[in-house]
């Protein structure tokens, strides 16, 4: 073995790596069946979890808290088959349900109870995908004590790694793709996978740990447990991390109450909504444009209007606007959350089981589009598209 080995070298090796992140204790077991334990730091005493594991074998990170539960994040396999296995995503109001299923079973009826025991079997069987988000880390981190960590084990364990990327990142990703197509740049951005088990991926701003030194393979691997670890310690927390209450939604509060807005016939207001849009995410277009060395970045805002019908969450994002404001919908705090991870989740996910009044504004915003809307408001209906789909 040379060096600085990789992990190919060191899978031929080891069979298993194991740390426990309050001692800084790591165990290696060898593949001939010698262990080795050392004390690499002082550890963290405040970490919720006992024990992170990567298996040189399968490429299964395995973590437990210290309560007990015990979650696996699959390996992120480098072939370039894609992964056909139904995605369904659930809104946090239906993580609670499964939820409770799991740790409280009395608050659970009859045919929500059927169907969340069997969304837990098809996912730990890895028949579906389940994705956890950043929304659902935020929601979750509002709660405390036995209910948060019975949510956030729930969803940690069932996820299984797989996260949905941050819906910024995926309509910058959108918007790349069409200005490069339109300006023709030479550079295409690549085709991204909305639902991943990279590191980080739900992250809008990716964190950075230092690997420098390290072979490529380590690297990625360090950068993989670290951030597994992180996003697992913090859920599994018990206190409660106040809720942000963003102040976007009080323009179209007015815009949806201006008398002129109003009188405008409802195809306008669809019109009017894509454009409000296109005006939300101008920071964000400027940047994309400016990354591709666009000559006239003041014209990529109407570039981006006129292709919206090509890029499936921003489309999707404008029309929910214009039905709402079209209905005179009151927005709420939340509503921006419920909009940009629901919205992006129904123009990718197979499934997407949303909360009632949600799933009424993305029904009826998804229009006449060429495939059926994947979002349901009941864990049953989800459970019966999720069995066509596995057929």
């Amino acid at each position: 073995m040379g060096s600085n080995p990789d992990i190919g070298e060191l899978a031929l090796v080891f069979e298993e790596m194991a740390q426990n992140p309050i001692t800084g204790e790591v165990r290696i077991k060898y593949r001939n069946g010698r262990v080795v334990e050392a004390r690499l730091s002082d550890g963290d005493r405040e970490s919720m979890l006992r024990e992170v594991a990567f298996s040189f074998t399968s490429g299964v990170i395995r973590l437990e808290s210290l309560r007990g539960d015990r979650f696996e994040v699959e390996a992120e396999l480098k072939s370039s088959i894609p992964d056909h296995r139904p995605v369904v995503y659930l809104d946090q109001c239906h993580w609670s349900t499964v939820s409770n299923s799991i740790f409280d079973r009395a608050r659970v009826n009859g045919r929500d109870y059927d169907a969340a025991v069997q969304l837990v079997e098809l996912a730990e069987s890895g028949r579906i995908i389940i994705p956890v988000s950043s929304a659902h880390a935020l929601e979750t981190s509002a709660l405390f004590d036995a209910k948060r960590q019975n949510l956030a084990a729930t969803i940690l364990k069932l996820s299984r790694g797989w996260q949905m990327r941050s819906p910024v990142t995926v309509r910058m990703n959108e918007m790349a793709t069409v200005l490069s197509r339109r300006y023709g740049i030479s550079v295409t951005p690549p085709e991204l996978d909305v639902f991943s088990l990279a590191a980080g991926a739900m992250e809008t701003d990716r964190r950075a740990y230092d690997t420098s030194g390290l072979a490529p393979g380590i690297a990625a691997l360090v950068d993989r447990m670290t951030s597994f670890s992180a996003i697992y310690d913090v859920l599994m927390n018990p206190e409660k991390v106040p809720s942000p209450k963003p102040g976007w939604h009080e323009h179209f509060n007015k815009v949806s109450q201006d008398p002129e807005f109003q009188a405008r016939k409802a195809r306008q207001k669809i019109i009017d909504g894509r454009a409000m849009a296109i005006v939300d995410v101008a920071p964000e277009a400027l940047s994309v444009s400016q990354r591709l060395g666009i000559p006239a970045p003041e014209y990529v805002s109407v570039a981006l209007y006129e292709e919206i019908d090509s890029m499936p969450f921003m489309r999707l994002y404008g029309d929910v606007i214009g039905h709402r404001l079209a209905n005179r919908a009151r927005w709420e705090a939340n509503d921006l959350v419920d909009i940009l991870f629901l919205g992006c989740a129904a123009a990718y996910a197979d499934v997407v089981v949303a909360e009632r009044a949600a799933t009424n504004y993305l029904q009826r915003a998804w229009g006449e589009r060429e495939t059926e809307c994947p979002v349901v408001a009941k864990l049953p209906d989800a459970i019966g598209a999720v069995s066509q789909l596995l057929a």
